[in-house]
């Protein structure tokens, strides 16, 4: 007896961190260290937080059964295991793009304001390299680093917006590769209005911020509520829930939470920004190949 209850208590202890850690967008398992990753290790680093939340998810669904005994708890388990954190999780990521938003507006205002002084595009981005914001200054140095290695001043700005991976940084790129090949006029009025563009970008952000930030305490507070109501039956009267352990009250039970995960996936759904189609990737793509 004293076994089942030191595995079933390890793995309710084991289950409540992982969940805090798939709610914190934190990774569970080991991940290999090299290089800053690139593209490619970004690619990785979500299928390896994906494994680690369905690996959350089984865990949880298994606690669940464990403790009620309940298929359909279980199964409730699972799905909340999957579907919450996509709701309350994924904050740090999106604090990262908002200031890689602001990096890009700040870098964006250096160049301007270093070819407002009659210097060049090659000329304003070697100046900008030891002041370049933290979160872009390797992606500006590996710029400078390609343009003095007299690869293409277009080539190299395609490379760099590959690299940044940003919607803004784009614009930045077309921008100064325009400029590099002698096309149009004024691009220190262009880049004064894609700064202030990026800057309303970063305040639209902070706005949404704002408000999934009191949706969110609002769904907490529901489902702790729930949980803890459930919770409270269970413990005091569980002659009030006997009619779920019947076949009709599992079936009801699942389709209960079903609706429930739907209801996650449509907030969900409402939260998410659209972003725009890169295309400096795409010419990146075809100079490399």
């Amino acid at each position: 007896m004293i076994v089942p209850l030191f595995l079933l208590g390890s793995g309710v202890g084991i289950g409540l961190l992982l969940v805090i850690a798939g709610v914190r967008g934190q990774s569970v398992l080991p991940v290999a260290r090299g290089e800053r990753p690139g593209r490619t290790d970004r690619r990785a680093g979500a299928v390896g937080a994906k494994r680690n939340l369905w690996l959350v998810a089984i865990l949880l669904g298994v606690v669940v059964y464990l403790i009620t005994g309940w298929f359909a708890a279980g199964l409730i388990g699972l799905c909340a295991g999957a579907a919450l954190p996509r709701l309350f999780g994924g904050q740090s990521a999106r604090k990262q793009w908002i200031a890689k938003t602001q990096a890009i507006a700040t870098w964006t205002e250096m160049l301007r304001d270093t070819m407002a002084a009659a210097d060049g595009v090659e000329e304003a981005i070697a100046a900008t390299v030891p002041i370049a914001p933290e979160l872009i200054r390797r992606e500006v140095a590996l710029l400078d680093a390609r343009r003095r290695s007299e690869q293409p001043l277009a080539e190299a700005l395609a490379q760099f917006g590959a690299e940044v991976d940003h919607p803004s940084g784009d614009l930045v790129v077309a921008a100064l590769s325009m400029a590099a090949e002698g096309e149009g006029s004024d691009f220190v009025g262009v880049l004064t209005r894609l700064a202030a563009v990026t800057r309303d970008e970063v305040r639209m952000r902070l706005r949404v911020e704002a408000s999934r930030a009191q949706l969110h305490t609002a769904s907490r507070m529901i489902i702790a509520v729930l949980a803890v109501f459930v919770l409270a039956l269970s413990v005091l009267s569980r002659g009030y829930l006997e009619p779920y352990r019947t076949v009709a009250g599992q079936m009801w039970l699942v389709v209960v939470g079903a609706l429930f995960a739907v209801g996650v996936l449509l907030l969900d759904r409402m939260s998410h920004i659209d972003l725009p189609e890169r295309f400096t990737a795409r010419r990146a793509r075809r100079t490399t190949s």
